[in-house]
């Protein structure tokens, strides 16, 4: 909990601070370092229907990003096909990108739908989801997410 508000106020701070400046990184990275997922291990969704969390020793670099795994064949499977594996809208928040926003990501609040891996800040955000149907907010969320890499 106190890790998430530090972020929260230390993105604050940094985005008034950047102004116009702000950049934006195609794959969402822990304000630990360039760590994507927050150093959980993406194919684990898939392998084993819950987060687990990477090892230092298992990683792998994608798309400028550091990427863990939580073991050797995980990484292996990520780097053979990483689209297949690699969360959606970089890992930012599926919610939030469905309402034109990006947003940091709870890696243990999730679901895959048709095969691809969406990560959500909150619970509140998957349950709005849920209820309001999935395939209309990813066709949302995928306008606002071509939106953000055309000006990238």
């Amino acid at each position: 909990m106190f890790r998430r508000f530090f972020a929260a106020i230390l993105v604050s701070l940094l985005s008034l601070s950047a102004g116009s400046a702000w950049a934006f990184d195609e794959i969402n990275k822990s304000y630990l370092g360039d760590l994507a997922v927050d150093g959980y291990d993406s194919v684990a969704y898939f392998n084993t229907q819950k987060p687990a969390e990477g090892q230092e020793s298992h990683t792998a670099e994608w798309k400028g990003a550091t990427w863990r795994f939580a073991n050797a064949q995980s990484r292996d499977l990520f780097m053979a096909s990483p689209e297949s594996y690699a969360p959606q809208y970089g890992g930012y928040c599926s919610n939030q990108m469905s309402l034109g926003n990006l947003s940091d990501i709870d890696p243990g609040v999730w679901l895959i739908f048709e095969g691809k891996l969406y990560l959500f800040g909150h619970d509140i955000g998957k349950h709005r989801w849920e209820e309001t149907g999935i395939a209309a907010r990813i066709q949302d969320a995928d306008r606002n997410w071509q939106q953000y890499l055309a000006k990238n």
